[in-house]
Formats: structure tokens, C-alpha cells, sequence
């Protein structure tokens, strides 16, 4: 047997000749961790309708409790690109795999607020890491005709965990079951965590190993037609340019425009107000009008299936119109739906009518956000940053993004309860304006590019070059 026949089947590829694509497999099993990253957030809006009762909790603690979850997810996002940069990404994948069902399971045991905020906390980090890890898989799996298709799917699967959990939580919110609720999610990621165990790691961490007989055999996997050799080239020429994957390198001057754009990028998405939105919809129900609890909690996922209904839109279109038509038409949806929200809020009589136009602005929000920028992010987060700054630039994006999370959802009870919804849903319509007119200066189209391409875009100071670097024809 010869040296590259040994590596395949190492990596557990079939004989040359008989290889099949495993980019799409590898992808959808990476995205299928948004499915218990989805559910975790959805599952604390309808739980908290029951903790409340349980633990007797204050506003405070209902603020610490929902946001305790974003700390630990700053942790896991400062510490994922090293994780995955030494350790691999698939090896990171299982970690997180296996955080997700451990801290599930622990978050189902009856044991106080205490140690439900312990087991939340953990459980933030572990989203942490799935953040950076899972995107930067997708991409490196992904080829340039379906990777942002492949990686909105990780939003889908994000936004279909959030409607299982929220109607989870309405099944059970006549016996008020909330660690069921919590603990079920250990069951998928334990599957997800088997499924993951057959495939390599990306061709790219193998390159940048110097594994290039892992690297070369991946890519005849992942593209069995393809041109292993020119594509293997263009990876080596990427990672030839010396960068070491640390945070100090996406702020040399180099790399400030890709950082300034992931790192504002990042913070739009949630200081617009959208986990704030899902963590708090039942309360939010309430004040607008709707106060039976099994009700607000199916309203949400009614709101959540019209979110994965833009989900759906946003992949279907993102390989042929771009990415840019998307982002601009969903993040004018979300100043709308603010808008209603504010014009709810603002009225001096509070009807169940409002309640359920209420739910309509809400529903607005969400099929722009998800059309747009709450799927667009994770093709960015691919695309952005070179193969060794992938998962740097990935971290730097998400830890913006959970510090716009960590304050908008500890802020947001305090005010709701003390100023009201009208200036609460006025201050994120405010705040999407902004994110449109960032978006239409600053996202760049990436639709059919290579991602050695979109490299050579950011270090042309946001312009195409005429001669794009990795191209091969």
C-alpha cells in the first residue's frame, strides 16, 4: 500500500476511484450543532416561565439567570481559535459535542438557582466554542458554489432548535416540567457527537499541521472531480504568508478593515435585539396583552417558525443573488418590525389586539433578521480572515457579538419594567438603521469567491483586485 493510500484510508476514504463528496455531509452534521445551540437558547424563554414560579426570582436574578448563558459563551469564544487552531477542529467539534450533552443533562437537576447559574455558565462557554469551531469547519468543508448555502444552514438548524424547544415548553407548560425542558437537548448532541467521530478534520488545519498527505486526501473526498493540486497550492500560498493565528495580528494594519467589519458586524447582530427578543418573548407577550403563559409561550414559536421561514429564503438566495441583497432588504425588515413594536408599546391602553400586532411586528423582525444578517453572519465569519486567522477573526466577531448579547439581555427587563416597551423597541429600531447604513457601506459582495480571493479583497484595502490572488481555473 502507498503512503497516500495509507493516509486515506487512515482518514477512512475509500480507494481512489470510488471516493464520494463529504463536504456537504461534514457541513450539515457541523450545522446540526446549531440545532442544540438553538435549542438552549430557546429552551430558558419557556422555563423561565416556571423558575419564576419555583425559585421566586427577581427581575435581577431572571437578568442573571438568561444572561449568565452569554458570559460563559465571551469565555468560549476567547479561547476557541487556540482550541482549534492546536487541538483541530473536529477534535474541538466533539468537545463541544460532548459539553453540550454533559451541561444539558446537569442544567435538568433540581438542585437551586445556584447551581442551575454554575451549570448555565459552563454551558455558555461550551456555545462559545461552537461559535468559532462550527462556521470555520462549514467553510473549510464547504466549496465556493455552495458554501454560503452550507453555511446559512447553520442557522437554519439554529432557528429549528429554537421552535422544537419552544414547543417543548408549551407541551409542558400545563405540568411546568422545566428540567425536562432543560435536559432534553443531551440527546441530539450525544448523536451529533457519534456522527462527528467518522469524518477527518478540514484539509486546511491538515495543511497547516504540514499533514499535507491528510490535506491531499481530504480534498479528493470533499471534491473528487476537483484539482487536488492546484486546490492544495492555493492553502499552502495562503498559509505561506506567515501569520500564527493570534488576536494581535487581525490589528496590524494590515487586517483592520476585515477586523473592523467583524467586529461591528457581530455587534449589530445583537444589540438589534434579536436573543433578547426570544430569551424574554413570553414576558414581552405579557405586557403587550396576551398574559396566558401557554399561549405567549406558542406564540413565540409561531414568530420562530416565520424566522425559519427566512431562514429558508436566505439560502435559497444567497448563491445567486449575493450576499449583499439579503442583508440590506432583511435589516429594512427589522427597523420595521421595531417599529410596530414601538407603536404597540406607546399606546395608553394595552388590548389583546395590540398583543397579536405584537406578535405580527415581531414576526416581521425575525423573517428580516434570519433572511439577512442572523444567517449571513456565519458565512462571514468563514470568509473573512485567511487560514490561520480564520478561527482569530471568527472569535474576534463573536465575542462582539455576546457582549452586544450580555447587554442587551441583562438591560432589557429593567427596561421594560421601568420605561416601557415603546422606548425599549424604539432604541432597537435606532439601532437597525444604524446596522443598514454599516452594512451598505461596509459588507462586500463574496458570492462565487474562493476564499483565497476574499483575502486578497481585504488586503486591497476593500477593493477587488484585477489579478485575484488563488484563483485557478
Amino acid at each position: 500500500m502507498t503512503r497516500s493510500a495509507a493516509t486515506a484510508a487512515a482518514l477512512g476514504a475509500e480507494p481512489a476511484g470510488t471516493a464520494r463528496p463529504l463536504g456537504t455531509k461534514v457541513a450539515v452534521v457541523a450545522a446540526a450543532l446549531g440545532l442544540i445551540y438553538g435549542y438552549d437558547s430557546g429552551s430558558i424563554s419557556g422555563a423561565l416561565v416556571f423558575l419564576k414560579k419555583d425559585y421566586h426570582l427577581s427581575t435581577l436574578w431572571v437578568s442573571v439567570i438568561t444572561s449568565i448563558v452569554v458570559f460563559g459563551s465571551i469565555v468560549g469564544a476567547a479561547v476557541g481559535p487556540k482550541a482549534a487552531n492546536r487541538l483541530g477542529r473536529k477534535q474541538t467539534m466533539l468537545l463541544v459535542a460532548g459539553g453540550f450533552a454533559l451541561f444539558a443533562a446537569l442544567s435538568a437537576a433540581p438542585l437551586g438557582v445556584w447551581w442551575l447559574t454554575v451549570v448555565r455558565l459552563f454551558l455558555g462557554v461550551t456555545i462559545g466554542l461552537s461559535t468559532v469551531v462550527a462556521p470555520v469547519f462549514i467553510s473549510e468543508f464547504a466549496s465556493e458554489h455552495n458554501r454560503g448555502r452550507l453555511g446559512t444552514a447553520y442557522q437554519f438548524f439554529t432557528c429549528a432548535g429554537v421552535i422544537i424547544s419552544l414547543v417543548v415548553a408549551w407541551a409542558l407548560s400545563r405540568g411546568g416540567s422545566w428540567e425536562a425542558l432543560l435536559g432534553i437537548s443531551a440527546v441530539p448532541a450525544v448523536a451529533v457527537l457519534l456522527a462527528l467521530l467518522r469524518f477527518p478534520d478540514s484539509p486546511r488545519w491538515y495543511a497547516m499541521r504540514g499533514r499535507y498527505d491528510d490535506a491531499r486526501a481530504t480534498l479528493r473526498r470533499v471534491e473528487p472531480d476537483g484539482d487536488t493540486d492546484a486546490q492544495l497550492e492555493a492553502i499552502r500560498a495562503d498559509l505561506a504568508q506567515g501569520e500564527q493565528g493570534t488576536f494581535r495580528e487581525i490589528f496590524t494594519r494590515r487586517y483592520a478593515r476585515a477586523t473592523f467589519f467583524v467586529i461591528a458586524f457581530g455587534f449589530f447582530v445583537q444589540i438589534t435585539g434579536t436573543n433578547t427578543i426570544l430569551y424574554y418573548s413570553p414576558m414581552i407577550f405579557d405586557k403587550a396583552g396576551i398574559a396566558d403563559q401557554s399561549e405567549s409561550i406558542l406564540l413565540s414559536a409561531l414568530v420562530q417558525l416565520v424566522a425559519a421561514v427566512g431562514v429558508v429564503l436566505s439560502m435559497l438566495v444567497v448563491d445567486r443573488w449575493g450576499r449583499r441583497p439579503p442583508l440590506l432588504i432583511g435589516t429594512v425588515a427589522m427597523v420595521a418590525g421595531h417599529l410596530v413594536m414601538a407603536l404597540v408599546f406607546a399606546r395608553s391602553t394595552i388590548t389583546t389586539g395590540a398583543g397579536y400586532a405584537a406578535v405580527a411586528g415581531i414576526g416581521i423582525f425575525y423573517i428580516g433578521f434570519y433572511f439577512g444578517i442572523g444567517s449571513l453572519i456565519w458565512v462571514y465569519t468563514g470568509e473573512a480572515f485567511p487560514a490561520r486567522l480564520r478561527s482569530v477573526g471568527a472569535a474576534a466577531l463573536l465575542l462582539s457579538d455576546f457582549v452586544a448579547n450580555l447587554i442587551a439581555t441583562f438591560a432589557f427587563p429593567g427596561v421594560l419594567s421601568d420605561l416601557g416597551g415603546s422606548v425599549g423597541f424604539g432604541a432597537f429600531g435606532v439601532l437597525s438603521l444604524l446596522a443598514l447604513v454599516f452594512l451598505y457601506r461596509m459588507a462586500p459582495e463574496t458570492k462565487g469567491r474562493s476564499l483565497e480571493e476574499i483575502r486578497g479583497y481585504w488586503d486591497n484595502g476593500g477593493r477587488w483586485p484585477a489579478v485575484a490572488p488563488g484563483r485557478h481555473g
